[in-house]
């Protein structure tokens, strides 16, 4: 009887074994009794919670940049001889100037550098028409372009770092007169141009 128990015992666990490899074949391949609807198994709600680890390995992340441009820190007088400024000048205002400033600066096509006077200055070349100051309408024309170049000059101090009082002229495009005058303060239009 030892010998018929010893086989009984071997059959019953080839039996079980048969079925454990069955079912966990059956669950790795997919059942094919259960429905393909998808699951109603819903994720727990602290899952978008878990931060993922960070490995030593990971690649740093950059740092966020501030709202408040830089400013420029030369000179007029450098500013005024550096090549490219100008161009900078145009896309910081394209890019954090207000309306005003935009649609006036929009009008200039360089700068030429700084001229004597009581204060230094830059002297903007524009596609501004040259007033004829005995026209009628002339002096609207005038103030309108004042109220320009006070924008411009606005736009200016916002860009650069001031450190010295200093006026903006903004010639027309006959390149003979001022089309407007303005000293350069962050509250120029306020100030209607003025430096004092």
């Amino acid at each position: 009887m030892g010998s018929k128990s010893n086989e009984f015992a071997v059959g019953l666990t080839a039996v079980l074994v048969v079925s454990l490899v069955a079912a966990l074949a059956s669950q790795c391949s997919g059942d094919d009794r259960k429905s393909n609807a998808a699951s109603t198994v819903k994720p727990h709600a602290t899952a978008g919670l878990l931060k993922p680890v960070e490995s030593k390995f990971a690649e740093p992340q950059p740092e966020p940049t501030s709202a408040e441009p830089k400013k420029v820190t030369m000179t007029l007088a450098e500013i005024a001889d550096t090549p490219g400024t100008f161009g900078q000048f145009k896309k910081f205002v394209a890019k954090y100037g207000t309306a005003d400033q935009q649609k006036a600066v929009k009008h200039l096509t360089g700068w030429r550098g700084v001229s004597d006077g009581a204060y230094p200055s830059i002297d903007a070349t524009s596609d501004f028409p040259t007033v004829d100051y005995e026209a009628d309408g002339a002096s609207t024309v005038t103030e309108d372009l004042e109220v320009r170049t006070q924008y411009i000059a606005e736009a200016f101090a916002e860009w650069w770092q001031i450190d010295e009082i200093s006026v903006l002229k903004v010639i027309d495009r006959g390149g003979k007169y001022a089309a407007g005058v303005s000293c350069i303060r962050t509250d120029s239009s306020e100030a209607h141009g003025s430096c004092l």
